[in-house]
């Protein structure tokens, strides 16, 4: 249903792997403007795939955007997962607009990509900007 939402959204190339070993194993071979993966895959799962992409000495490139999906919304998994260096959450079921959103989001509006000695991945400081662009009212001007 994923890759048929993908290609629905304008996605021109889109590659399939049953689990994360084996998409690790394919990023030697070709690699993506993005990874959507799930997070309950067997032997290896979403997290570790993501946590092994940005840290593995092998990894191809350590900073491709990885967008994970899951029915499994709870604070531990999302802290997790956040932790092992995701760019960004899609809640099951997925939605066409949510993800292409969320795509979006992803590719035109990065955020600042942190190496250091215990994370590697996308800045894990997320700062809400104010509705309509209106000045934070909770602060007082200068």
């Amino acid at each position: 249903m994923v890759v048929e939402i993908l290609e629905a959204a304008g996605i021109g190339r889109v590659d399939r792997a049953a689990n994360g070993q084996e998409a690790f194993n394919r990023l030697r071979e070709s690699l993506p403007d993005l990874i959507v993966s799930d997070v309950m895959m067997e032997p290896m799962d979403g997290i570790t795939f993501t946590r092994r992409i940005r840290t593995h000495r092998e990894s191809p490139s350590q900073n491709i955007p990885v967008i994970l999906l899951t029915a499994h919304t709870d604070l531990t998994t999302v802290l997790e997962a956040r932790d092992a260096g995701v760019n960004a959450f899609v809640a099951k079921p997925v939605s066409i607009d949510e993800l292409k959103r969320k795509i979006t989001l992803v590719l035109n509006d990065p955020r600042a990509f942190i190496r250091s000695e215990d994370y590697v991945g996308p800045d894990r400081r997320v700062r809400a900007k104010p509705l309509g662009g209106r000045p934070d009212r909770r602060k007082k001007p200068e």
